[in-house]
């Protein structure tokens, strides 16, 4: 049965093999089928005994093949066509971004396919961080975790998993975070590394991740704790360490010129409510301190050190940065050059606490506490608002409560097992797992409904009854995604910013309404608030940021720190990363030797 295609294609005509050795496959009989097949069975509608196919491929792709060298008999074959101009080997490959490009009339922003988001090889590393100051500090090529370092006898690793090659010679007693197999640049053991290797011996692992030999490491197991607490026990419209927030300058007596908003990083956070009275004189004991944000491509961070302690009230989510500037009535030219700044690392990502890796072979997750995705931190317990699912929706209508954040390797047995050489680096992206809600009664399922009772704490501060007893002009009726047996994941890409409570964002609301007398009940739908902002934001980042590759169809920098991310060199006037004069890898290492009686 031919099956028809929906409009629109992102295919690439020009995008060709150049080896005279590669021949059109035409039809491309195996992709018609195979995916003509996984469409109609994923739609629902594939019957018993009947085979499928497609009309055709999407307009601009085609099939290639090549005789293998080692086995002339067997044909390799490539779909050439992909706007990034990289190919798909195999139907399974393909059909995520086929079905994507069919739901979305075309159009591949979004899309979470292994080829639109292939990342490479080198796995975003963290460094240290506290919840009341910034310490970021990495190594290249480095990982982190949380998990308690197990014993010597639990993470022995002697026995391969069946049907595996035998290794030769005596087996190594130690675990993947002091084998020495695979280090990275600075010699300490690469944990990540020799847990793929681990897996792909044994066929399938489930461990926590642990790097005794890693001064930064240990130095995160203590900050952890900590951080976590406070994001658990804050309300989620505080600033976090780390993040880029909106802010304002006290001004000097006598000053009364324009008040101006910059754009800065937060190193230490606030403790006071947003309601509470502005502290005045004495708010270094109560404001956030926040440092100036320099040019990332720019020798010159001598900025940074333009620090302000700034009241809570004086700041904003930078996710809102574009309908402040709109609705003050700023002109381009008046818009404070921190904010270009900002603007540059939007599509930056960094990953915090990493430590689970599990996986079978040849694809694993790494469980992460946390992840940095532009100006804000997503951690396991929030509650996110999402971009629209495709680009033709005017407004976001979904939130997610974060139960699981995942770094996704992928195509690990088509990879080098070396991140130094020139080889084919493995596929990285993220995904994150929740429980999922509209306020698009359409989109879900009478058989699904949940009492306001038992909603999720900060979605019933929407409701109609804790709204007024907050004094929140917003109500929201809120509808499950999916039964509650059942969880939603999706492409980090899609992550719009953290829901503020209803009273805290009734608040911002009232700067951020255009013009400036607009009330708040008024104003633009609150699940979309800096929904045009942020795509603006992304897209200028994309362009502009110098650690994203374009040519090769990049749309994201995995940096491996949030200080690398942002290109800073101090943090609370400290030293991070490799500007750290005093960091001396070496000597971290033996120190812990002799602790560890290693």
């Amino acid at each position: 049965v031919k099956v028809p295609l929906r409009a629109g294609s992102d295919g690439d005509a020009t995008h060709r093999p150049t080896s005279i050795r590669q021949t059109l496959v035409d039809p491309p009989t195996l992709y018609l089928e195979k995916i003509g097949t996984l469409w109609m069975k994923d739609r629902g509608e594939a019957r018993p005994g009947i085979t499928y196919m497609l009309e055709r491929l999407p307009v601009g792709y085609a099939l290639y093949e090549r005789p293998r060298a080692n086995d002339p008999k067997h044909l390799d074959k490539w779909l050439y066509g992909h706007p990034n101009r990289k190919t798909f080997d195999s139907p399974n490959r393909f059909f995520p971004h086929f079905k994507y490009l069919m739901e979305n009339v075309g159009s591949n922003v979004g899309c979470p396919c292994t080829v639109c988001h292939a990342i490479g090889g080198d796995i975003p590393r963290l460094g240290t961080m506290a919840p009341g100051s910034v310490s970021l500090r990495r190594r290249k090529n480095g990982s982190t975790g949380t998990s308690t370092p197990r014993s010597l006898l639990d993470m022995t690793d002697t026995v391969p998993g069946p049907g595996l090659a035998q290794r030769k010679g005596r087996p190594k007693l130690i675990g993947p975070g002091l084998d020495k197999s695979h280090v990275d640049e600075e010699g300490t053991p690469d944990v990540i590394r020799n847990l793929i290797s681990k897996l792909k011996r044994h066929g399938a692992l489930d461990e926590a991740i642990s790097e005794p030999m890693s001064l930064d490491w240990r130095a995160e197991q203590n900050l952890l704790p900590d951080l976590i607490k406070f994001i658990k026990e804050q309300p989620q419209y505080k600033p976090r360490t780390g993040e880029i927030v909106f802010f304002q300058r006290e001004l000097d007596k006598g000053d009364s010129g324009p008040v101006v908003w910059e754009a800065g990083v937060v190193g230490q956070t606030a403790t006071q409510d947003f309601n509470d009275p502005e502290p005045g004189t004495i708010v270094s004991n109560y404001g956030i301190r926040v440092e100036p944000l320099p040019d990332p491509s720019s020798e010159d961070k001598s900025l940074s050190k333009n620090y302000a302690y700034v009241p809570l009230q004086r700041t904003r989510p930078f996710v809102l940065w574009k309908d402040i500037l709109d609705g003050t009535g700023t002109d381009e030219e008046e818009i404070h050059h921190t904010v270009k700044n900002a603007l540059t690392v939007m599509s930056c990502v960094s990953v915090v606490g990493k430590h689970r890796f599990k996986g079978k072979w040849p694809k694993a997750d790494i469980f992460c506490h946390g992840l940095y995705i532009g100006s804000e931190l997503v951690a396991v317990g929030d509650t996110i608002r999402l971009l629209p699912r495709t680009e033709d929706d005017a407004k976001s209508t979904e939130v997610l409560i974060v139960t699981s954040i995942r770094l996704r390797l992928s195509n690990l047995d088509l990879a080098s097992d070396n991140d130094f050489d020139e080889g084919r680096p493995y596929n990285t992206t993220a995904y994150i797992f929740g429980k999922g809600f509209t306020t698009n009664a359409v989109a879900s399922n009478p058989d699904w409904i949940v009492e306001d009772a038992a909603l999720p704490a900060i979605l019933r501060t929407y409701t109609h009854n804790e709204a007024a007893e907050n004094g929140a002009v917003h109500t929201l009726s809120w509808y499950p995604l999916h039964s509650p047996s059942h969880s939603l994941q999706i492409h980090f890409s899609r992550f719009l910013s953290r829901l503020h409570e209803a009273s805290a964002l009734s608040q911002y609301l009232i700067i951020t309404t255009t013009p400036p007398s607009t009330s708040a009940s008024t104003a633009p739908s609150v699940l979309s608030l800096g929904l045009t902002g942020l795509l603006t934001s992304r897209s200028f980042s994309t362009s502009h940021n110098p650690h994203i590759s374009r040519n090769n169809g990049s749309s994201w920098f995995w940096a491996e720190s949030r200080s690398e991310a942002l290109g800073l060199e101090t943090v609370n006037g400290l030293e991070v990363d490799k500007f750290d004069r005093d960091r001396d890898p070496n000597m971290g290492r033996k120190l812990l030797k002799a602790v560890d009686a290693l």
